[in-house]
């Protein structure tokens, strides 16, 4: 048999192909010299709290596994090892928690873990009391809370009186003395950590003076001399810092305080009526919402907006409501403002205590109806809460009638909350850095309301 010739070249070929055979083989398997297969992305196999439900003013406890990664939690929380329990901040509100696992070459997974947080609805009554009225009450930066002046037990008419209320002691400090005594007065925390006092009923004939207070020491330096008395008028921060001061008594006239001078000037354009017990809100805008307010008269009944950049006011058209004084008004997330409850004065001089609710839409610019309260009341106490709920404490259930009613009130209306243990008007209600609220005087049939109580 004759031998088959052999061709050089095509052998050569057939040995190189089989080589690169051989090479991806070993590649796909893993070995050789080949670069590595992908790591696999970070795993999560629990993010989990112990509960999922929490009261205001408790902290939450969060566990995490994982795998493939370094973790960290938000908001509020930052880095976690897998398998560690950590604690959340306090609680004040519904929350939802992020685990974000993120891997060596920069690939994340991630879980969420809703958490709901509410009230308890009752109230804590502390050891110390405090028999105060138409004061001022202001929370400062580090947490705590200011008082300010009133009419007080075993004082004269106008106490100077500043206590400061720690939350972690639960009691109350005297730190300063205002110039004068003062009741129903303003007072409006600056973003340097002082607070503006402002007009009220005065113990001594001063009534322009305002007064600086610095909140963490009590010292109290003078504040300018405003143009004219005011009392039951209502004190705005600005965007830009600077503080309107609307109305009063007998007053149409609004002024500006200037920070950077300490000095206040008369805006030149009045509103179209005088305006007391009436409620200012600043709009998202860097405007001012100002509404209602006593005496009763057709302009009184509607509202106006201030601009600060033209220092001009506009009337705003809206429904036929009536009367409204000595409401509430809250700024929603939206930017809308509802203004809730208050008092109908009329020009005979008699009143009535109201349930309804206006709401102020800032994309038509108008005043529309909106759901009621779950009861009538005035002189109320309230605070804002973080889901755009007001909640209003005591007040009026009828004129010179104090309720210890107490309900919460958003867009859907009115609900009711758990009474206080005892009626009160003339109060403040503050919110706590842990979302409680403290509640503190106030005057009933017979006398104050000296319990010092805790909402939770």
């Amino acid at each position: 048999m004759r031998a088959r010739l052999i061709d050089p070249q095509a052998a050569r070929r057939r040995l190189i192909s089989g080589i690169a055979l051989i090479a991806a083989g070993l590649a796909g398997c893993g070995g050789g010299g080949g670069s590595e297969a992908p790591a696999a992305a970070p795993q999560i196999a629990q993010f989990a709290a112990e509960r999922t439900s929490y009261a205001v003013g408790e902290r939450a406890r969060l566990r995490a596994d994982f795998s493939g990664g370094s973790g960290r939690i938000e908001p509020g929380v930052g880095a976690v090892a897998s398998g560690a329990s950590v604690e959340t901040l306090v609680l004040d509100r519904n929350v939802t928690y992020r685990l974000i696992v993120t891997g060596a070459d920069g690939r994340t997974s991630s879980r969420e873990l809703a958490l709901t947080v509410g009230f308890r609805d009752s109230y804590q009554v502390l050891p110390q009391t405090l028999e105060v009225s138409q004061h001022a009450a202001v929370a400062t930066g580090d947490g705590a809370v200011l008082v300010i002046g009133g009419s007080r037990a075993g004082e004269s008419a106008t106490s100077t009186a500043i206590d400061r209320f720690d939350p972690v002691t639960r009691s109350f400090t005297r730190i300063g003395e205002l110039h004068t005594g003062r009741t129903g007065h303003t007072a409006t925390r600056l973003p340097n950590g002082r607070v503006l006092v402002v007009g009220g009923a005065s113990a001594l004939q001063i009534g322009i003076v305002a007064d600086l207070i610095d909140e963490r020491t009590g010292a109290v330096t003078f504040g300018g001399n405003l143009a004219q008395p005011r009392s039951r008028h209502t004190a705005t921060l600005l965007a830009d810092g600077r503080v309107l001061v609307v109305g009063g008594i007998n007053r149409n006239t609004a002024e500006l305080w200037d920070p950077a001078t300490n000095t206040w000037r008369l805006v030149a354009q009045r509103m179209r009526s005088l305006r007391e017990y009436h409620s200012a809100t600043l709009l998202a805008d860097g405007r001012v919402l100002i509404a209602g307010g006593a005496p009763a008269n057709l302009a009184t009944h509607q509202a106006e907006i201030f601009d600060p950049r033209s220092e001009t006011f506009t009337p705003v058209p809206g429904t036929a409501d009536g009367p409204r004084a000595l409401h509430h008004a809250l700024r929603l997330a939206d930017g809308s403002v509802l203004l809730a409850g208050g008092e109908a004065v009329y020009a005979d001089d008699s009143a009535e205590v109201l349930a309804s609710a206006l709401r102020f839409d800032p994309a038509t610019g108008r005043l529309e109806a909106a759901p009621p309260l779950a009861r009538a009341r005035t002189i109320a106490t309230a605070v804002a809460l973080p889901d755009n709920r007001l909640l209003l404490f005591g007040g009026e259930r009828e004129i010179d009638a104090p309720t210890a009613t107490a309900e919460g009130y958003g867009r859907a209306g009115g609900s009711a909350l758990a009474a206080m243990p005892g009626a009160r008007r003339a109060h403040s209600a503050t919110r706590l850095p842990d979302g409680r609220v403290l509640i503190v005087g106030g005057e009933r049939p017979g006398g104050y309301a000296g319990e010092v109580l805790l909402y939770e």
